[in-house]
């Protein structure tokens, strides 16, 4: 059992045979921010969307957590299917979470994708959140989950919906989790870390994200990183544009092999 994960993660799993396909989410959403892909993908692949700890219906994070316990628990996700190798998928802590998976077991990881991220020392915008969360309490969460969407855009009534649906559904560690997964994200990984990953990877960037100067300069970092852009999009572009992210994955995958439907 990961360090300071006090239980198995929840899951949700469609598609019974394929490739495992593991999908990371953002904090403060849960396993649902992937709903377009693990519908579309689950065509081909048997797709993973997990709670990561503290968040949707997985067990409060204990004191002390890491986003290596993380990656580690979603290792443990992986095990319950299979074995063998798994795409990863991360979307903003998720990414993080994701590239800590690629780190620990990179000969299973076949492709890494990842979005609403980037490469910066500064973590003033996770100790910003963590302060306001102590100060404001669970309702902060609503607000948090539209910022993810691009400017103009976070009145749209399906974005709406989406924000109000998450927000639904709090277990009784949720605030305490969020605060201490902010505060595990405040840690920050030295270039060194990011030039020493060795799996094929891409990050999608929607170019109204916060995040979009600095998904460069992590894309500089990685070996051989490939960078594909979502125009309009803000941090969270399976949500927000969910055609277009699935093409970017689905020409990645082919290109490495890994995608046996049609790319017509």
């Amino acid at each position: 059992m990961a360090p300071h994960v006090p239980g198995p993660l929840y899951y949700e799993q469609i598609g019974a045979s394929g490739l495992p396909m593991i999908f990371l989410h953002s904090t403060p959403d849960d396993h649902r921010l992937w709903m377009f892909q693990t519908a579309h993908f689950s065509a081909h692949f048997r797709t993973i969307a997990v709670d990561i700890a503290g968040y949707g219906r997985s067990p409060a994070v204990q004191d002390g957590v890491t986003i290596a316990d993380q990656a580690q628990a979603c290792w443990e996700v992986v095990d319950r299917v299979s074995a063998g190798p798994c795409i990863i998928h991360g979307n903003s802590m998720g990414s993080v979470i994701a590239t800590a998976m690629a780190k620990q077991q990179p000969t299973r990881t076949p492709a890494l994708i990842l979005s609403g991220c980037g490469f910066t020392m500064s973590n003033e915008v996770f100790l910003r959140w963590k302060k306001r969360y102590e100060d404001e309490g669970i309702a902060l969460r609503h607000e948090q989950v539209l910022d993810h969407f691009a400017p103009g855009t976070r009145e749209n009534p399906m974005l709406q919906y989406y924000a109000r649906m998450v927000v639904e559904l709090n277990n009784h560690g949720t605030l305490a989790s969020i605060i201490a997964m902010n505060g595990a994200l405040a840690h920050r990984e030295p270039e060194a870390y990011y030039q020493a990953l060795a799996v094929p990877t891409m990050i999608i960037a929607g170019t109204k994200d916060r995040t979009y100067p600095s998904a460069f300069a992590l894309q500089k970092l990685i070996p051989g990183c490939l960078l594909k852009e979502i125009e309009g999009a803000g941090h969270a572009p399976m949500i927000e544009a969910p055609i277009e992210y699935d093409r970017h994955a689905i020409d990645f995958l082919a290109a490495l092999g890994l995608y046996p439907g049609s790319i017509a």
